[in-house]
Formats: structure tokens, sequence, C-alpha cells
């Protein structure tokens, strides 16, 4: 049953990851081919707007909670440490075993989503006790 409950919540995850991975593209379009902002500056804003609207609706949607200083900083404690972690392995994927950069996004999409999830799941948004 606690498994069925966990893996009903790593769904609601997995859906608001798509809709900010969606904003994040949408971001992306609008600030570099729409304003002609920087590419690297464009790619750097979208990333905190989808952050903090993945935020939003993963303390409502996945998780149910309430908005708070504590919460909104461990989650992004979480996006920088899955930020790193997509570097790393990046890096060791394409430096290191000189594979082709798209093993290494392959390798992200099923690691870190997974990462996240756990660290948010039991560390952001653990039920107060």
């Amino acid at each position: 049953m606690l498994l069925r409950k966990e893996f009903a919540k790593f769904m609601k995850y997995s859906l608001v990851g798509c809709i900010s991975t969606l904003i994040y593209f949408l971001s992306v379009f609008i600030l570099i081919e729409g304003m002609q902002v920087d590419p690297v500056l464009g790619s750097a804003a979208a990333f905190i707007i989808m952050t903090i609207v993945s935020f939003f609706l993963n303390v409502k949607y996945t998780f149910g909670s309430s908005i708070t200083q504590q919460k909104a900083l461990r989650f992004m404690t979480v996006s920088a440490v899955g930020f790193i972690l997509n570097f790393i392995l990046i890096f060791v994927t394409v430096r290191v075993f000189d594979f082709h950069y798209f093993i290494g996004e392959l390798v992200t999409v099923l690691v870190i989503p997974i990462v996240n999830f756990l660290l948010n799941n039991y560390w952001t948004f653990q039920s107060q006790r």
C-alpha cells in the first residue's frame, strides 16, 4: 500500500517535471528568440523560471503541502544537487568514457528525476512529525 502511494506521488512528480520542462523550453524560446537575450543568460533565466514553477506545482499538486521558506530553500538545494549531478554525469559520460553526449542525457533522464524525487519526498516535503 505504501509503495503504491509513493508510486502515485512519483507519477505526479513526473507530470510536474514534464510541465516544468515545457515551461523551460517556452521560456528559452521567448527569451532567446523573441527578446534576443544572450543564449547563456536566457537559458539560466529559463532554468530559474522552471524551478520556481516546479516548486509551486510540487508543493500543491504532488505533495499537498504548504509553502514555507524552509521548503523553498530545501527545494532549491535539491535543484542545485540535480544540476551538479547532471554536470557530473554528462562530464563523465562524454569526457571520461568518450561516449556521445546523448548517452549522457539518457543517463541523466533516468537518474536525476529519481534522486530529486527521493530528496524532495523524504527531506523537502517530509511529513511534519
